[in-house]
């Protein structure tokens, strides 16, 4: 007698990593808009600080429904923790991004703003790479 091994099942969050990446995707578009927008600016292009400021003034939002949905992708989702937490240091980051706009500190706002990018997008590439599986 044989014994094939069973497969075990193993729970997946699909829902709420989809609603994640959503939310994700959304975040990466604004964020990495903000950059050329800025560039737009600096090579003459006035208005395109039209669009930058109102982007800026909303990613706090983005980065709150983010959290809602890292938060449904841990529990009840199943999935890690890590997303929710990097997400919460994004929400003030992007507040603390905002300030540093308004104030024209771009000590602060420049380098701030691509570690934004830098992590919104890295989060994005994990979420579709991730072959999550719930503990």
């Amino acid at each position: 007698m044989t014994h094939t091994p069973q497969k075990t099942k193993h729970r997946r969050p699909r829902v709420t990593l989809w609603l994640l990446r959503i939310v994700l995707l959304l975040h990466a578009g604004l964020v990495i808009a903000q950059p050329i927008l800025a560039g737009y600016f600096l090579s003459g292009e006035a208005d395109a600080m039209d669009i930058h400021g109102p982007i800026g003034s909303t990613l706090w939002m983005v980065a709150m429904l983010q959290f809602v949905a890292a938060v449904l992708y841990w529990r009840p989702g199943g999935g890690r923790l890590w997303p929710a937490v990097v997400t919460l240091v994004l929400f003030f980051a992007d507040f603390v991004q905002l300030t540093f706009g308004y104030l024209q500190n771009f000590a602060v706002h420049v380098p701030l703003g691509t570690a934004i990018v830098v992590t919104v997008v890295a989060m994005t590439i994990w979420s579709f790479r991730h072959q999550e599986v719930a503990r």
